[in-house]
């Protein structure tokens, strides 16, 4: 009896230690079925999960305060050279150490997410929903829900959450 209370206590104790911001987990089906661990969101970092619990693995990007996305130079999260750029609702790629800008990647209307293309974000079809904390595959031009990729557990800012969903 004091193993089962024990062992769930000792995991939550583990990831508050680690300063998890959020798990971000595989979702499958129309219900959003949790998977395994894909990505950690902690302190401006995204971090690629290893095993299903989520331990924290390389670093993918870093992110600032200001809304600029970073590739990371190492798994120990560097910042490498300029990834993507978040201008009010849109996500604009960007190249190089000073963020030059490129086209349009993803552009934000309430819970849906429009792929967008070239430097007016142009909108495109729907990539993604976004309700609650489950992030569903959208389709057509009106971004009709499909079958959930993604359930986030924990606090998750929305520029990281974009930028994971560039990379899917």
């Amino acid at each position: 009896m004091i193993r089962h209370l024990l062992v769930p206590s000792l995991l939550a104790l583990a990831a508050s230690a680690m300063g998890q911001g959020a798990v971000v987990r595989w979702a499958y089906g129309p219900f959003a079925t949790p998977g395994d661990a894909a990505f950690i969101i902690d302190r401006h970092g995204i971090f690629q999960a290893c095993g299903p619990l989520g331990s924290r693995g390389p670093c993918i990007y870093i992110y600032d305060e200001d809304g600029t996305i970073w590739h990371a130079a190492d798994p120990y999260g560097q910042r490498g050279s300029c990834a993507f750029t978040v201008e009010g609702d849109r996500l604009v790629r960007c190249q190089g150490s000073l963020g030059s800008k490129g086209s349009c990647a993803l552009l934000l209307e309430g819970p849906k997410v429009f792929r967008a293309d070239g430097p007016f974000c142009n909108k495109q079809e729907g990539a993604f929903m976004i309700d609650g904390n489950a992030v569903y595959l959208a389709e057509g031009p009106f971004a009709s829900r499909g079958d959930a990729i993604l359930q986030v557990d924990g606090n998750a800012p929305m520029i990281a959450l974009l930028a994971i969903l560039a990379g899917l």
